[in-house]
């Protein structure tokens, strides 16, 4: 059989190799098979995400959304009432978090949805005030997480006599006259890791499910 390797490039590979190959014996090559197969194994489980603690979540109704979380730190409660969504620190760990998920909707408006929000956001800073006399109000302003547009509420509170900080975020998809969004309610024991209430959604493990939520389909 004729070589398909040009005469002026010498032998093939194969052709140089092969009496290497056979010289080895059949246990250093099946070893080299083995080590081979491992490497296709490991390769495959990386690109695959084989043992990555992350989790997806896909909620279809009453508002459909989706994010990603560690669940090496967070994990997946009951819903309570209206929520659609709630994640909790595992049962051990000091720097207790909490992420809870539940459906938002606004009413008919016209012009920016922006315009609407704060009207909504003063609506839900009374409810919270009226129904905990705990609460104090940090601060709030108008987000945009991925051109979503969003209104945050940063608080604090207490529980059992231990003090609180909790971020309260609406989401929305961005589409024009959009009306069903996301309420996330994101909480965090007072100098357990949690220095600022803006804090709760910029490091782990609340970051990374704050950050990869998407509204809407």
């Amino acid at each position: 059989m004729s070589s398909i390797v040009r005469p002026e490039f010498g032998e093939s590979l194969p052709t140089m190799l092969g009496p290497k190959w056979r010289a080895l014996g059949r246990l250093p090559r099946a070893l080299i098979f083995a080590a081979a197969a491992v490497v296709v194994i490991v390769v495959a489980a990386l690109l695959l995400g084989v043992g990555s603690p992350t989790r997806k979540v896909e909620v279809a109704a009453p508002v459909p959304f989706q994010l990603h979380y560690d669940s090496d730190l967070l994990q997946q409660r009951l819903a309570v009432g209206r929520e659609s969504l709630r994640l909790e620190s595992p049962a051990g760990v000091a720097a207790k978090r909490s992420f809870v998920v539940q459906p938002a909707l606004l009413p008919a408006y016209k012009g920016s949805i922006q315009g609407v929000l704060p009207l909504r956001a003063e609506e839900m800073t009374r409810q919270m005030s009226a129904g905990d006399p705990s609460y104090a109000t940090v601060a709030e302003a108008p987000v945009l997480l991925e051109k979503q547009p969003g209104y945050e509420i940063l608080y604090r509170f207490s529980r059992g006599g231990r003090s609180f900080y909790g971020r309260r975020v609406i989401l929305f998809p961005a589409d024009p006259g959009a009306r069903a969004g996301v309420d996330v309610t994101m909480t965090a024991v007072r100098g357990e890791g949690a220095l600022t209430a803006p804090a709760l959604a910029q490091h782990p493990p609340l970051r990374e499910a704050f950050q990869s939520l998407v509204v809407g389909n």
